[in-house]
């Protein structure tokens, strides 16, 4: 008798109970015919594998997004504060005023409402001096127009381009610029093709095997 009333999961294709069987979403306007632990796996394998929070709804054609509310309700305790804590460093990367701690030991950030009239930012945290203008450690001995114009002036305007735009492949060195996509890259040298996390410069591997506490702790993935 209790096999016939257990429903058959679209993407595991497995019968279980009707009640595993929740809305992907409250706009989902699809049958309720994917599990919620499939559910689960599909928010799981886009935080860990895109670092992405803006996860669509894995039935076929439906492209509504999972939203906080729906992870909260579906997923379990531990997915759902690694989500949150994602969501969040998200949400601060767009803050214009906001910047994270230049001591890759902090993992600290804030909001500096003095903007560019008092560029020296320091960290509440671990009291980590760092330049709110350029986005760097704090450039001692030199005002922000005397860092600007030396870089202009000597090969450190190469340098900077380098170290704003690019970013070497932690295993053979090669420079790297990231055209726009997620923040998973590999290699385009062919005898290295190693992935790593833009963010970061974390290997991918380790990522995939242990999930985003892998991250470094600055970097806006890790949880």
């Amino acid at each position: 008798m209790g096999n016939n009333i257990c429903k058959e999961c679209n993407i595991c294709v497995e019968k279980k109970s009707p009640t595993l069987f929740l809305a992907v979403t409250t706009k989902c306007k699809h049958d309720k015919n994917i599990c919620s632990n499939c559910v689960e796996r599909h928010i799981d394998a886009n935080l860990n594998g895109k670092g992405d929070v803006f996860i669509q709804c894995p039935f076929e054609g439906c492209k509504k997004v999972i939203e906080h509310n729906d992870v909260k309700r579906i997923a379990n305790q531990e997915l759902f504060e690694r989500f949150d804590t994602i969501s969040l460093r998200h949400a601060l990367r767009t803050m214009p005023d906001f910047r994270w701690c230049k001591n890759s030991r902090c993992g600290s950030g804030q909001i500096h409402y003095e903007r560019d009239d008092a560029p020296i930012m320091t960290c509440r945290s671990c009291g980590e001096k760092s330049c709110y203008t350029h986005d760097v450690p704090w450039h001692e001995n030199m005002s922000c127009a005397q860092y600007e114009e030396k870089s202009k002036e000597s090969e450190a305007a190469t340098n900077h381009y380098l170290m704003k735009h690019t970013k070497p492949c932690p295993k053979c060195g090669t420079h790297i610029e990231k055209n726009g996509g997620c923040n998973h890259m590999t290699c385009k040298i062919r005898s290295c093709s190693y992935e790593f996390c833009w963010l970061c410069l974390a290997d991918y591997n380790e990522i995939r095997k242990h999930g985003n506490k892998k991250h470094k702790k600055t970097c806006s993935l890790y949880a």
